[in-house]
């Protein structure tokens, strides 16, 4: 394999920005598990640690002048392609470093108020691990706030063999990583279809692998081919992070908040039975056996006094993230599908679709006044956990600038790449994953074919022969794609651009 430190450097990683990295994300975090959000507005310091394509840096640089960002990463082309954008960009308070673990304590770092790592503890070796817990304890600010993703047991158990039997294949073959990644995914097909008892037990591995091959294959080879590959029990994680004087603060997904929305009953009085707080953590992975846990853990963050809590939620501004139109009143949760009362959702989201707005601007409509505020609450956090809502500001003039420059710098890179990619709002501080069409679409608002956009897509669509698709089946005629594209340039300009420029992204 090309491994350096055993982790793969012969294949870049994929391009993407991470929601629960975003400062704004993990304060949220932090508020609802009654811990003193960062003050933001003050100025802050920010390590993303493994950085990758160092797409996410760039964008929450651009959604927060105020804020200076550090990156790391080993990867010459994750560096180059990272330090080319912010170049484009214009953004000064943007910084990458091509560094090894190893060589964190060769470079000129401030001390930082947000370290995170997404898709690298459990990745790399014990020695890379014991320079990651090193630099947390010299670099973390007191009070300072670590985001670390990682590979969950009991979760990933049932799939561990699946993935030591690709990698192993793999380390046996010649060729190119690319090649070899290919070979071993086809040796598992054929094993399948042999019926070998791995993908014939009782266990949901045959699934898995059939999801695993639908996966872009750089993203295949830094998930499941690295030599370091380590699934953690919650527990384990929170005693080596101890030493570097780190408590568990909670999960930075929202709805990993709500108990009510991922175990049943039952399940919650069991939960609800233990006291200590690790070993209930680590309980719940043994009910929803998640794959990947996203958890925040803090040096000595203040706790929030019940009222201060209450306080800082109601001044908290909340953005819808979809049309309020194309939302469906319900939503589907661990514990099942949850279905909105219409007569508490639909005054929330008609406010929230005018405009962001915070708790107590939402109680003083009539709709909703006559409403328990613990009703309205409940109902905002649900939407938070099924990703309507994300947290909102009034963005700086300069935030604004800095995004209309990255989206412009993004849409030009990614004219044609059909994956759905993220664009940066200033609104949000956070980034929105566009599909293609989209991207698109708000492409021609600048080439002055925003008024009809259908004739540039389509010459631009036949010059890279791409074609729509409808009901799963693909279009082969122009005609067909000419009315297709039509339709949706017409659902995009009533449903979604009116969204994209509430968010500041157009």
């Amino acid at each position: 394999m090309d491994w350096k430190d055993g982790y793969i450097t012969g294949i870049e990683y994929v391009h993407g920005v991470y929601r629960e990295l975003a400062p704004s994300v993990l304060n949220m975090a932090l508020l609802l598990q009654s811990l003193e959000p960062i003050p933001l507005q003050e100025g802050f310091t920010y390590c993303d640690l493994g950085c990758g394509q160092g797409e996410s840096v760039n964008l929450f640089a651009a959604c927060h002048p105020e804020g200076r960002f550090h990156a790391v990463d080993f990867n010459a082309a994750h560096i180059a392609g990272a330090r080319t954008l912010a170049s484009r960009t214009g953004l000064k308070n943007a910084t990458f470093w091509e560094a090894s673990f190893s060589q964190l304590e060769s470079i000129t770092l401030p001390d930082f108020d947000f370290v995170v790592m997404h898709g690298i503890y459990s990745w790399v070796g014990e020695e890379n691990r014991r320079y990651i817990r090193e630099f947390l304890r010299k670099k973390l600010k007191p009070g300072g706030v670590v985001y670390l993703s990682y590979n969950s047991l009991p979760g990933w158990s049932p799939h561990a063999p699946l993935r030591q039997l690709l990698s192993s294949y793999a380390d046996s073959q010649p060729g190119t990583l690319e090649q070899r990644v290919d070979r071993a995914v086809a040796f598992a097909e054929r094993l399948k279809e042999a019926g070998i008892a791995l993908f014939d037990g009782g266990t949901s591995t045959r699934d898995f692998f059939e999801y695993l091959c639908t996966l872009p294959r750089n993203y295949i080879a830094h998930e499941f081919f690295n030599r370091d590959w380590t699934p953690y029990y919650h527990a384990d994680v929170v005693r080596e992070l101890a030493p570097a004087g780190l408590a568990f603060a909670g999960a930075a997904n929202f709805v990993d908040h709500q108990d009510m929305l991922r175990f049943s009953q039952p399940q919650q009085e069991i939960l609800d039975e233990v006291a200590d707080r690790v070993l209930r953590e680590t309980l719940k992975d043994f009910t929803a056996c998640p794959m990947l846990r996203r958890d925040i853990f803090t040096k000595g963050r203040p706790r929030l006094t019940p009222e201060e809590q209450v306080e800082r939620f109601r001044a908290q501004r909340l953005a819808l993230v979809v049309s309020a139109g194309s939302l469906e009143r319900k939503a589907l949760f661990p514990v099942g599908e949850v279905l909105f009362d219409r007569e508490l959702y639909d005054p929330i989201l008609a406010a929230l679709d005018q405009r962001p707005q915070t708790l107590d601007q939402l109680m003083q409509r009539d709709e909703l006044a006559s409403l328990r505020i613990g009703r309205v609450v409940e109902a905002l956090l649900v939407l938070l956990s099924a990703e309507c809502l994300l947290p909102a500001v009034e963005p700086p003039l300069l935030a604004t600038i800095a995004v209309k420059n990255l989206n412009a710098a993004l849409l030009d890179r990614e004219l044609n790449n059909l994956e759905k990619l993220s664009l940066a709002s200033p609104v949000l501080q956070n980034a929105l994953k566009l599909e293609w069409l989209e991207r698109l679409l708000i492409a021609c608002q600048s080439t002055g074919a925003g008024s009809d956009p259908v004739p540039w897509i389509w010459d631009n669509m036949k010059a890279h022969n791409h074609k729509l698709s409808r009901d799963g089946e693909i279009l082969m005629s122009e005609e067909d794609n000419l009315a297709e594209l039509r339709s949706q340039a017409e659902t995009f300009r009533n449903e979604k651009l009116p969204l994209l420029r509430k968010l500041g992204i157009v």
